[in-house]
């Protein structure tokens, strides 16, 4: 039981990260159309990505690993609150007190831990790329403009869910600021690709871009 609860929990995880932008599949068709994206991405001789390129072979088992282990321990965790819980409602009913609850918002227990490592493709290392994705703000401004923001992978990361991987989150920066109508909605960024540890407070990165254009994603 503990073992499915866990499997469960990790295939949930991972079909939520492959969310909201294109996959293999659908990025071989748009190599192969006349869209505007590609025609554009031509023209810049960028390097067109989706976001299984950011990962190194073997990357995919080793974060499935790290899931597994991690739910194990949470389990391992959540029955030992269980039990402690259990005493503290048995003491609380004898003096009449009120039981808190077990985990409160915005706890250390209330969040959860970035997973995944900074291993990253070597080669993508001042790559000019060209990849679609979802914009967080680092700092919401009232004009929505940014010198600094992360892209993730599907909408809602680091912001209502726990972050990606590190290396499926990218640090963008930009010379002068960007505009970002809506953060809803997937853009096309464009620019010169960095490696390393990039850290910020909603979640860490691997990759870093120096943006050189932002574009809204055209289905």
């Amino acid at each position: 039981m503990k073992k499915t609860l866990g499997f469960c929990l990790l295939l949930s995880v991972l079909t939520a990260c492959g969310q909201g932008t294109p996959t293999k599949d659908e990025a071989g068709k748009a190599e192969t159309s006349t869209s505007s994206a590609d025609k554009m991405s031509a023209e810049s001789s960028a390097t067109l990505l989706v976001w299984e390129d950011l990962m190194p072979e073997g990357e995919d088992a080793r974060l499935a690993e790290l899931y597994s282990e991690f739910y194990e321990e949470m389990e391992a965790k959540m029955r030992q609150q269980m039990t402690l819980a259990d005493a503290a409602a048995d003491a609380a009913q004898e003096e009449g007190a009120a039981v808190t609850d077990m985990i409160t918002e915005g706890s250390a227990q209330d969040t959860m831990e970035q997973i995944g490592t900074f291993n990253v493709v070597d080669s993508l290392n001042g790559e000019k790329i060209r990849i679609p994705g979802y914009v967080v703000p680092l700092d919401f401004s009232a004009n929505f403009e940014y010198t600094e923001f992360l892209l993730v992978p599907y909408f809602g990361a680091c912001l209502h869910t726990p972050p990606p991987p590190p290396n499926q989150i990218v640090f963008v920066k930009s010379s002068t600021p960007v505009k970002v109508a809506s953060i809803n909605d997937p853009v096309w960024l464009e620019g010169i690709m960095a490696t390393g540890k990039f850290t910020s407070d909603l979640g860490n990165s691997a990759y870093e871009l120096n943006l050189s254009k932002l574009e809204p994603y055209e289905y």
